[in-house]
């Protein structure tokens, strides 16, 4: 059973199904999870960003993505790994033009994307929310090891177990770093732009 509030971790079950190989450095530049023969990213199908508009038909959706999962009653951990996306992406400067930050949530039952919409704008007006059905929300999840409970909370306050790891998705939404909570905007925004850097050369 979820603790809620508490984070999770990145299922290593995953990482060693999919015949992840995990690194300590990536680049030599931050303490990071990375990714070497990746998994496939999960598609978009369906979901919507917080406009209403299908994800997977615009632009954003192909390129590289920061991605925080976790919902908009979050009382602690999707407010502070929000911040957080904010000030990588200020720290990115020109570079976060390439870069599309992600909202996804785990509680579709009550995250409409208009609520998405006035969450998100709290923190950046750049981060998009996503929804879909409850079922392509726990499949999109659960590609990246991000497993919320299994109920629907009743309680718009109750609280829901998730990640609160930053994820960066490639182009075909493939994982390529985790980001640990303790890692400074400013590392991680240093490792995204190297990534960007060699992926456009």
């Amino acid at each position: 059973m979820n603790t809620p509030g508490r984070a999770r971790a990145v299922d290593p079950g995953l990482l060693v199904a999919a015949g992840v190989v995990c690194t300590a450095l990536i680049a030599g530049y931050v303490d990071a999870l990375v990714f070497s023969g990746s998994p496939h990213g999960h598609r978009f199908g369906s979901l919507v960003d917080h406009h209403g508009h299908a994800f997977a038909s615009l632009p954003a959706s192909r390129a590289f993505k920061v991605v925080a999962f976790g919902y908009t009653q979050c009382p602690e951990i999707c407010p502070t790994t929000l911040v957080k996306v904010h000030r990588v992406l200020d720290a990115l400067g020109p570079v976060g033009n390439q870069v599309t930050p992600l909202f996804i949530t785990l509680d579709p039952a009550h995250d409409t994307p208009q609520a998405l919409e006035l969450y998100t704008a709290m923190f950046d007006p750049r981060i998009i929310g996503i929804t879909g059905s409850t079922r392509e929300m726990r499949a999109f999840a659960s590609t990246y090891g991000v497993y919320p409970r299994d109920e629907d909370p009743t309680d718009m306050h109750e609280a829901i177990s998730h990640s609160s790891m930053i994820y960066l998705l490639g182009h075909d939404n493939e994982m390529l770093a985790v980001y640990r909570p303790a890692l400074s905007p400013q590392s991680i925004a240093s490792d995204i732009g190297h990534m960007v850097e060699i992926a456009t050369k």
